[in-house]
């Protein structure tokens, strides 16, 4: 079966479509809350999660080691929950790490701004408030897609349907996303492709694992059939069996074709 990542506005109904065909299929919903009680698993702290979780950060955040770790166990995350097929993952940069693969279905669901801006009126949002609120989300939303992914979250390209609740009802926009289903391309997910997020969801799960550790540096990195190739220098050799023991330790990795050196000083 297949995989649904959904891109929302603020205000679009997104959430309560993307809810609804989660419902209608019996999919897993992967949100939000479900998305942070599995980096939590994984050792990310939920005030790191909040912090970053579709938001632009700022310059220092950026090169920071814990964005980077954010990074890296995000999508190891993202395509987990994608191998599992019958999902339906919403925001967090899904049409981005998912594109291009067979049996995924990209969704984009948007509304004018003053549409939007009335639907929060009509929650009991003032009017100043509602707009703010709108401006910022969509800031935060944009820059976090441009700051993690590179890429623009308006880009047309990322998406298989775009649906506009302008005039377009929800009741509409789920039968549309269920009618499309339907089609031949969605039917299910390749093996290979399974196994290619398999291998890439282990991948960031070695790096995030060896990021901290001291004296390391890595210069290549990959998983392939669950065999975790790392390259690069260590100050020592204790350094380099210390990651071995870790990249070993990770469910999933089946040995370590380790090309770590330690680098000497030129004196030595």
């Amino acid at each position: 079966m297949a995989v649904i990542t959904i891109s929302r506005q603020l205000g679009s109904f997104g959430e309560e479509i993307a809810t609804a065909v989660a419902d209608k299929l019996n999919y897993e919903y992967i949100h939000k809350q479900k998305i942070g009680e599995t980096l939590a698993g994984h050792g990310l702290r939920a005030r790191d999660f909040k912090k970053y979780d579709e938001k632009k950060p700022s310059i220092w955040q950026s090169l920071s080691e814990q964005t980077r770790k954010f990074q890296s166990l995000l999508r190891a995350v993202i395509y987990d929950f994608a191998i599992k097929e019958n999902t339906v993952i919403v925001g967090r940069g899904g049409q981005i790490l998912l594109k291009d693969l067979p049996g995924v279905l990209h969704l984009r669901i948007i509304a004018p701004f003053k549409t939007r801006m009335n639907r929060l009126m009509a929650e009991g949002y003032e009017e100043k408030n509602a707009e703010r609120a709108l401006r910022q989300r969509d800031r935060d939303s944009s820059g976090y897609i441009y700051s993690f992914f590179g890429a623009n979250w308006d880009d047309a390209e990322l998406y298989d349907l775009v649906l506009n609740t302008k005039s377009i009802s929800s009741d509409t926009g789920i039968k549309l996303i269920l009618d499309t289903l339907d089609a031949r391309e969605f039917k299910e997910i390749p093996k290979e492709t399974s196994e290619k997020l398999g291998d890439l969801a282990l991948t960031h799960k070695v790096e995030a694992a060896i990021m901290e550790i001291p004296g390391l540096s890595w210069a290549n990195l990959y998983v392939n059939k669950g065999v975790a190739n790392i390259s690069g220098t260590a100050n020592s050799d204790s350094t380099i069996v210390e990651c071995k023991r870790i990249v070993s330790g990770i469910q999933g990795i089946k040995s370590v074709d380790s090309q770590l050196f330690v680098k000497r000083d030129l004196g030595d």
